[in-house]
């Protein structure tokens, strides 16, 4: 693809703003619409976990594309710092998954069991070990499944890093700024519609996260992208009393390098409603609580909510769209957006400049329509 052709992307999110970097670090032209501020979607929920292993990805394709990314991740951080000049606080201490119940006990035997063989240091720790790494750990626990390559980074942040690396690449971020629809030519979408005008391009990308199935009608297909609430909070206590990321259920706590501990999450199917509830906090609090009795004495810092966009499967829409030319899916990324960050805005550029469809087709649309 030659690099004065031009691409417009539809969404400023981490997905967005990925997809981006990468396109504009590959020379090709670039335009990111977002229609409010960058980051303001899921990536403002997001706890910001780089876990490949923790996701909920236990097999075959979607596997391989987190531990890509994960992988991606790592490698590209310290280049992407030094462009934007933005520190995402990236650490790596570590998951305990923590068994309190036998049932608990044999699912995470079971999780051992296929993620030892992939050399990443994951192993059964007993009580005895666990309260020897952790000794703030409620009573009761029965042991913990260890991950220790996995971590966390500061997610607003990386978005930031993101987008001002595309920026200083000679990619154009337009905040505050709708699409009202697509252009086309003959069948080919060639660009989209504005309030100030028109703007053509070679190729659209779409991601916008939970609002993509609004879009439909643009394209004549159903996209089955749908809004999933998660409430998140983030508390400080000092010292903190854990120093690696606590996990059970969907309960979590992630001790953040400013000495704060973000706590979640809820998964609440209420369309567009991304307000926090008494009750969605007070069941987070409770639940971390129970793991960490300590944090019962925190200050409560900030709650907040957002929408996080799930696909029927829970994995990533990714590629082109059958019959319709000229546009790309990038979206339903649900809880994992931030980690599949790298490898999406890789596999979506490779298939721009150089064509590489393969690494795409397993999260082809049209695996939900065949």
């Amino acid at each position: 693809m030659a690099s004065n052709n031009h691409v417009v992307i539809i969404g400023g999110g981490v997905i967005g703003c990925s997809i981006a970097y990468h396109l504009a670090g590959a020379g090709v032209r670039v335009t990111l619409l977002e229609r409010g501020k960058l980051g303001s979607g899921a990536s403002d929920v997001a706890a910001g976990m780089v876990a490949s292993l923790s996701e909920g990805f236990t097999e075959g394709e979607p596997l391989k594309l987190a531990l890509e990314s994960h992988v991606l991740m790592q490698e590209m951080l310290p280049q992407l710092q030094k462009e934007s000049g933005i520190d995402v606080e990236y650490l790596c201490p570590g998951i305990l998954h923590l068994a309190l119940t036998k049932e608990d006990e044999k699912n995470l035997e079971a999780r051992l069991r296929w993620q030892e063989p992939l050399n990443m240091g994951v192993r059964w720790l007993s009580a005895q070990e666990m309260y020897r790494m952790e000794p703030a750990l409620g009573e009761g626990v029965l042991g913990s499944l260890f991950s220790p390559q996995e971590g966390h980074l500061n997610s607003r942040r990386l978005v930031r890093a993101y987008a001002q690396g595309a920026a200083r690449r000679g990619a154009t971020l337009l905040q505050d700024t709708e699409v009202k629809g697509l252009l086309y030519q003959q069948r080919r979408v060639s660009g989209v519609r504005l309030t100030s005008g028109d703007l053509e391009a070679d190729w659209v990308v779409m991601a916008s996260g939970a609002w993509t199935g609004m879009y439909r009608d643009w394209l004549g297909v159903d996209l089955p992208v749908q809004p999933v609430k998660g409430q998140i909070l983030a508390a400080r206590i000092l010292p903190s009393p854990i120093s690696t990321i606590i996990w059970h259920g969907i309960t979590y706590l992630v001790p953040k390098a400013d000495g704060s501990i973000v706590m979640g999450t809820t998964r609440e199917d209420v369309g567009f409603n991304a307000r926090t509830t008494i009750q969605g906090i007070a069941r987070i609090l409770s639940n971390a609580i129970d793991l960490v009795p300590a944090v019962a004495g925190a200050e409560l810092h900030r709650v907040w909510g957002g929408l996080r966009p799930s696909s029927p499967d829970d994995v990533p829409i990714l590629g082109p769209v059958d019959g319709c030319e000229g546009i790309l899916l990038a979206t339903g990324h649900y809880r994992s957006g931030i980690l599949l960050s790298a490898a999406t805005g890789k596999r979506i550029t490779d298939y721009i400049v150089r064509g590489e469809e393969t690494s795409l087709l397993p999260f082809s649309l049209s695996r939900f329509t065949s």
